[in-house]
């Protein structure tokens, strides 16, 4: 069969991906899973006592475009239901920007390594993957991105916290950039991570739309990270109701269960539980932080829910060593790996497993 002639040029023309790799295997259910940067401690029991009770209800299709759940999402950040795009998680809004926004041709900026489904969304449609490199300090260049625009730039993307280096940059420098931007670029500033970051004053772009901000700005966030909900698949962008409505014209309709939005309503009234997670990912965050450079491991400085380290050693060994003893971990690239913020005893096991695989493994040559 002739598979190719039958494809759009972009989709025939793209590299395959990591994520159509991972396609063909599946994740034995007794590994401890520290590869998807997923909330260790699951979604709260508020949620679950409302998914249990709901069972029932999911023969009846939910709202058209998931309204009641846009409204909530809308009073949590003081706008309205027309600024809110739901979609099968984040990543989902993301494919959205893709066929909504890129044209054959148009230049797509954005630092890497970053979260890879960008890269994949701009190959999709036929984009011009423009790549800068992170700061020596593993931190999206804003300098180097913003002397990187043309005026075949379309679209600059933001991801802070950043996947999978963990790094974030202060909500005012990245507020500085955007503003910096011509008229004639979009940016997208991903926040998927941001209710996992402690740092004294620092806050969402969102305040920007809240302002009524005139320029092209789309803000992505997720239920999947701190609420627990990854499974569910939902997340939302946040803009003006101009870009909205363009992206409304790519969002299928009921594009999210009745279950997920039901979980993502029940979750926001929790916000008890968003600070208990908060409170010890902060402490099992810096745990494993001290205990990856006790073994000799340079690490990004983390503000999310995953460390960024090499061990000196090949990444994709490393990783693969840890499998063996049951603990999964990421290879974002072949000197860096990435672990997710697991549990007390998990990040003990996997500090352990560690300390023993270094021990092992060759160095690295330089």
């Amino acid at each position: 069969m002739q598979v190719e002639t039958l494809l759009r040029r972009s989709i025939r023309e793209k590299p395959a991906s990591k994520r159509s790799a991972r396609q063909k295997t599946s994740t034995p259910r007794d590994m401890v899973r520290m590869n998807l940067n997923e909330n260790a401690y699951g979604m709260s029991d508020t949620v679950q006592q409302a998914l249990r009770a709901s069972v029932a209800d999911n023969s009846m299709y939910q709202d058209f475009y998931a309204y009641d759940i846009r409204k909530k999402v809308a009073d949590l950040h003081g706008l309205t239901a027309d600024h809110i795009l739901i979609g099968a998680g984040s990543s989902a809004v993301i494919d959205m920007l893709g066929e909504v926004f890129i044209n054959y041709g148009d230049e797509v900026l954005y630092c890497s390594p970053t979260y890879e489904a960008f890269p994949d969304m701009v190959s999709d449609n036929g984009g011009v993957r423009v790549e800068v490199p992170l700061t020596a300090d593993y931190r999206f260049d804003l300098a180097a991105l913003r002397a990187a625009v043309t005026d075949k730039t379309k679209m600059v993307i933001l991801v802070n916290p950043n996947n999978p280096t963990g790094t974030c940059l202060p909500a005012a420098e990245v507020e500085a950039f955007v503003r910096s931007l011509p008229d004639h670029v979009l940016a997208v500033v991903d926040e998927a991570y941001f209710e996992y970051v402690d740092t004294p004053g620092h806050y969402s772009l969102i305040r920007l739309v809240q302002q009524g901000y005139g320029k092209p700005l789309i803000v992505l966030r997720t239920f999947s990270k701190i609420y627990g909900l990854a499974g569910l698949r939902i997340g939302y962008a946040v803009a003006d109701p101009a870009l909205i409505d363009q992206l409304m014209k790519a969002c299928q309709a009921w594009n999210v269960s009745r279950i997920a939005t039901l979980a993502a309503t029940v979750a926001l009234d929790d916000q008890a539980y968003v600070e208990k997670v908060r409170a010890a990912n902060t402490i099992e965050r810096q745990r494993l932080y001290s205990g990856l450079r006790a073994l000799g491991c340079t690490v990004a400085e983390p503000a999310a829910n995953f460390l960024y380290f090499d061990t000196g050693r090949d990444a994709a060994a490393v990783s693969g060593a840890l499998a063996g003893r049951r603990i999964l971990i990421g290879t974002p690239n072949a000197r860096f790996n990435r672990v997710t913020v697991g549990t007390p005893a998990e990040n003990a096991a996997f500090l352990q497993a560690l300390a023993e695989v270094l021990d092992a493994l060759p160095k690295r040559a330089t």
